[in-house]
């Protein structure tokens, strides 16, 4: 026995949305979506499922207050953080104690501290090269004078007594003399750029040196030149780049950090053995204090270099994707993963309220206006136009500073205003099929106005309500994240789209906080946009029509 009758029409209907492979399982998915969110407390808690603890079984993810046994050793009767609870001494000292997280233990209002992180904190260390350039001033007898970098090129050399010449330190050949004779006489000289070799005595730490003379206009005689040095490097490179080295850390059997790992990636050069074993040194130092310049912890390169080591392990939110937070943290340091679970069951479950609410709406104003028509429709409508003029975000913004924010608010003033084009569509079906032959026959047989609305002609103006229903659903998500990024939607605390989106505008670095949400939205819009576009073809009176 059959719980509805369905007509053959209404069948054949049903039979083409099936048809309709894309949108019928555009409908499975949105379905399975919406489920998915609704169990959002079994995907995403900070509190334990089921958990044992000194004898005593409780299911904390449906209490408000800890378990009996907990507060008494915790003494906390408020709030108790589980994970922290569940990884002391404590807790398994007793036989049988046992706790089970949800997949993504964190809450979406939760706010991590950064010592939370710890798992997932990632150490950068970085090798810099002390530049191998220096200049000088040349005198007249070719003495060296106002030098800047120069020592890392002649340790060995005092240059601040004045006292040494540029012949003790490198070895002139005829043309480079003739060049620093011709420019300290005034002459008007091009840039002149020749490789030297340091004094047999002084070959540290480079064999090879560039030496440049700035170009002179010829003036009066100078009293001093500007000579500039720079190191001949391998490969004719010109400047050394930083070498930079990301390390994190293994896990012990209880899930706590322990040796810091080498993170190899694509544009990482690899070290060798001695380096490694220097750089796990000094990562192990950089995942408790960075390491700075006044540190002083250097390191020769094997072309010897010298590399000024530096680290920075400071935690910052928000935080990136890592094993523990697979869609990041926001900016108040909480699980994008998380929130993104809770803000889509409601933003589904506001879109269905909102479009349930205007469709009753609609199509009860709708359904008036056109059965009666007359004096009724007109002033009816003129009320609908004045309606529909009234600047909605203004009301909003009005409503939301004198009674607060609330899901509940938000729905019935939003829903006050989203049912106008649904009562067209309504007013326009009643005024179309009230002057049908199967209405007056009703009428003839002494049925009442309201038994010849809802069961002759509402069944017959069903259509535009079935095909709006999804698209008012798109629409009433829309302004929900719309509201939500300008500020004028759901309270603060509250998990939404809209507000993700909002602090990807304050934090364009953090590509995930714009990213997830995005795809998201993006999701449930196709999905429900797939399932209107198959009701509306489904629905279409002549489907295989075309033109002549």
């Amino acid at each position: 026995m059959k719980l509805f009758n369905v007509s053959p029409l209404t069948q054949k209907r049903l039979d083409r949305f099936r048809r309709s492979h894309v949108a019928f399982w555009s409908l499975r998915l949105l379905g399975v979506l919406y489920v998915f969110s609704l169990c959002a407390e079994l995907i995403c808690n900070d509190k334990p499922l089921v958990m044992r603890f000194n004898g005593e079984l409780s299911f904390p993810f449906l209490m408000a207050q800890p378990p009996e046994s907990v507060r008494k050793v915790t003494g906390d009767a408020t709030h108790v953080n589980y994970r922290d609870f569940t990884a002391s001494e404590v807790f398994g000292s007793h036989p049988g104690d046992f706790a089970l997280f949800a997949p993504i233990p964190y809450a979406p209002g939760e706010t991590l501290d950064t010592k939370d992180l710890e798992r997932d904190k990632i150490v950068t260390l970085s090798l810099i090269p002390n530049q191998p350039i220096g200049r000088f001033n040349l005198t007249q007898d070719l003495r060296i004078v106002r030098q800047d970098s120069c020592a890392q090129f002649f340790p060995n050399v005092n240059l601040r007594d004045r006292q040494a010449t540029l012949a003790d330190l490198i070895a002139l050949t005829p043309e480079l003399r003739q060049e620093i004779r011709r420019r300290l006489n005034g002459d008007a000289c091009e840039a002149y750029e020749t490789t030297v070799a340091p004094q047999p005595q002084r070959a540290f730490p480079w064999d090879r040196l560039m030496l440049t003379l700035s170009p002179t206009s010829g003036s009066a005689r100078p009293q001093t030149i500007r000579v500039n040095l720079r190191a001949i490097l391998p490969n004719g490179q010109r400047f050394l780049p930083k070498q930079t080295y990301a390390f994190t850390r293994e896990l012990d059997e209880r899930g706590r950090p322990g040796k810091p790992v080498l993170l190899q990636e694509e544009d990482t050069p690899v070290p060798d053995a001695k380096l490694l074993t220097l750089l796990t040194e000094w990562a192990t130092r950089g995942f408790t204090k960075d390491i700075t310049a006044a540190d002083g912890i250097t390191w020769v390169g094997p072309d010897r270099t010298l590399y000024a080591v530096s680290s920075g392990n400071n935690i910052r939110f928000p935080f990136p994707p890592s094993r523990e937070h697979p869609f990041g943290l926001d900016g108040s340091g909480r699980d994008v993963f998380s929130r993104i679970v809770y803000a889509t069951r409601i933003a589904m479950s506001f879109g269905l309220l909102l479009a349930v609410a205007a469709t009753l709406i609609g199509m009860t104003i709708g359904s008036i206006q056109g059965y009666f028509g007359g004096k009724v429709d007109i002033c009816m409508q003129r009320f609908t136009e004045i309606w529909a003029a009234l600047p909605f975000l203004y009301i909003m913004v009005l409503v939301g500073a004198v009674f607060g924010r609330s899901f509940w608010l938000l729905l019935l003033v939003y829903g006050l205003f989203c049912w106008l084009s649904l009562s067209y569509y309504m007013r326009a079906e009643f005024l179309r099929l009230r002057g049908r032959p199967f209405v007056a026959a009703a009428r003839c047989q002494g049925l009442g106005n309201a038994r010849i609305i809802f069961r002759h002609i509402l069944p017959n103006a069903l259509t535009p309500i079935i095909t709006l229903f999804p698209f008012l659903l798109v629409g009433a998500i829309s302004a929900l994240v719309s509201l939500d990024f300008l500020g004028f939607g759901l309270p603060p605390l509250t998990p939404s789209w809209g507000e993700l989106l909002n602090q990807a505008q304050t934090y364009r670095w953090a590509w995930w906080l714009i990213l997830f949400p995005s795809l998201a939205i993006f999701t449930v819009m196709f999905l429900t946009v797939m399932v209107g576009e198959g009701v509306r073809n489904a629905f279409d009176p002549k489907p295989f029509s075309k033109l002549q």
